[in-house]
């Protein structure tokens, strides 16, 4: 994902889902990934932050997005596949 976009990209992407979290939680959906999210004390304002951070946040906010929708068989295998490309990724540098 980072290396596909800038980091204003990054932010960008960061707010609108976090928007669609509070629309969620606006409807009493919560879950664990929402939860990890929130326990990564970051906002979308918080341009200073790494890419990294941004990233990890949207990942969260992704997985919570599409548990919210009862999309729990795709997102394990995407959870899979994701860590799986990070590790190969962390693995090359």
């Amino acid at each position: 994902m980072s290396g596909q976009f800038g980091k204003e990209e990054i932010v960008h992407i960061h707010l609108l889902l976090f928007h669609v979290k509070k629309f969620f939680e606006s409807l009493g959906i919560e879950n664990e990934y929402f939860r990890e999210y929130d326990s990564l004390n970051i906002s979308p304002v918080q341009i200073f932050r790494q890419k990294t951070e941004h990233r990890e946040a949207i990942l969260r906010l992704c997985y919570g997005i599409m548990k919210a929708l009862g999309r729990e068989e795709e997102l394990d295998r995407i959870y899979q596949l994701v860590r799986g490309s990070m590790r190969e990724v962390r693995g090359n540098r």
